[in-house]
């Protein structure tokens, strides 16, 4: 009876999957998915005794970790595991082919989504740790002793709608502060005992970044003129390019605008974004001034707001770490109604978006005029906040996050080999 449920939950998972995918991601070939998905789950039952028995080493633990992109707290998590002894093994899982190419060209053990390749890793694996709560290869393994823990991909004013399901699914879940673990337990009913408070491993990356010179960092990413201000404009997937008018005309302007100023301006899309990719690309290519970074090209996300001297965005939970940088922030205020209420409910109130807002396009130049003549008037609230939300950004919150996964391993399996 119990495995019985178990398989309905699977099919559930699975529907909810494809049913946020066929929105989201209207670009992928479905059919392809679903027919990976189901030749996973057929292999992973026949392997499984074999595999199981026959494990890669069992000296070590093996860690999972996995996120949209090789990117946020994952990532930072994943390169601190990689530093831990010799009694650890993470690998990374890729839910995109791009980013899997990249990080097996650089030696990284990493597997493609659903991949049967991977599957002697899958099966022995003690540790899940995720940025999300979507559908997942461990939830079509066989029953074993693994465990999950989620590290959330973003701290904003995005309303969320986590369920019970959600917080089932895992064993730990790691927040930012005590503040997020009390917003946790109030809007959505979370068991206290499953939320520790971590702080976001992927701040330690912009803790670091910080202390290195900005023009080394731009020629990183490939910007050679590093004596420019940059302002970053980084709006969420369903604002796509511009809030306001015809997207695409306000933004070649704003491109223009830039360039008169003698400013660098660095475009970060959500992945997700539906936007004319020819269109775009014919607008930047007038504009040398004008660096278009998606996630494939840098998806590093800390870097760029370190190199930022302004942020421009809208909902997105990035200016929660961009307090850090103690930097102007310009917001687009819109659709509050939907962003605040009608997705869910925001872990981080509206109210606590310090900087400039800007309610349509003529306001937004109006607050670049500001934040060049004053500076970030909301400073000195932007570091308050930051401590409410982030609580001490120290830069060894992957340390804690990677003591709470040691702490689960042992507690749960009695393990020994950590």
């Amino acid at each position: 009876m119990e495995l019985f449920q178990k398989e309905k939950d699977i099919i559930k998972r699975i529907k909810n999957g494809i049913s946020w995918l066929s929105v989201h991601r209207s670009d992928n070939f479905l059919p392809v998915l679903i027919f990976r998905i189901g030749f996973f789950y057929i292999v992973a039952r026949l392997l499984h005794p074999l595999l199981k028995v026959r494990a890669i080493n069992k000296n070590k633990t093996i860690i999972s970790c996995r996120n949209t992109y090789f990117t946020g707290n994952s990532k930072a998590v994943f390169e601190y595991l990689q530093k831990k002894s010799g009694k650890i093994e993470a690998y990374w899982i890729a839910d995109n082919l791009h980013t899997f190419k990249k990080l097996r060209k650089k030696g990284v053990k990493a597997f493609y989504k659903f991949s049967t390749t991977g599957m002697s890793y899958f099966i022995n694996t003690d540790i899940w740790v995720r940025s999300h709560t979507a559908f997942g290869e461990s939830q079509l393994l066989p029953h074993n002793n693994s465990k999950s823990v989620q590290l959330w991909h973003g701290i904003g004013p995005k309303a969320i709608s986590h369920s019970q399901e959600d917080y089932e699914l895992f064993d730990a879940w790691c927040v930012a502060s005590e503040f997020s673990k009390q917003r946790h337990i109030k809007l959505w009913n979370a068991p206290p005992e499953k939320l520790f408070v971590t702080g976001f491993a992927r701040m330690d990356k912009l803790h670091n970044y910080l202390k290195i010179p900005k023009e080394k960092l731009l020629r990183e990413i490939g910007i050679k003129n590093s004596t420019k201000k940059v302002i970053l404009y980084a709006p969420t997937y369903d604002v796509g390019l511009w809030p306001w008018e015809n997207c695409y005309e306000e933004f070649e302007k704003f491109c223009k605008f830039c360039k008169e100023k003698n400013l660098i301006l660095i475009l970060r899309l959500h992945p997700f974004a539906k936007i004319d990719k020819k269109r775009l690309k014919i607008i930047i290519s007038k504009n040398n001034n004008v660096f278009w970074l998606d996630m494939c090209t840098e998806p590093d996300t800390m870097k760029l707001l370190a190199t930022a001297d302004i942020l421009i965005t809208d909902w997105s939970s990035i200016y929660t770490d961009y307090f850090l940088t103690k930097r102007p922030i310009i917001y687009l205020e819109v659709n509050k109604v939907y962003y605040t209420k009608t997705r869910g409910k925001p872990e981080i109130p509206p109210e606590y978006r310090a900087g400039e807002i800007a309610h349509n396009t003529k306001e937004v130049y109006d607050a670049l005029k500001i934040v060049f003549e004053t500076g970030n008037r909301f400073r000195t609230e932007q570091e308050k906040l930051l401590k409410t939300i982030h609580g001490e950004v120290d830069g060894k919150a992957s340390e804690r996050c990677v003591k709470e996964i040691i702490n689960l391993i042992k507690k749960n399996n009695g393990d020994s080999r950590v």
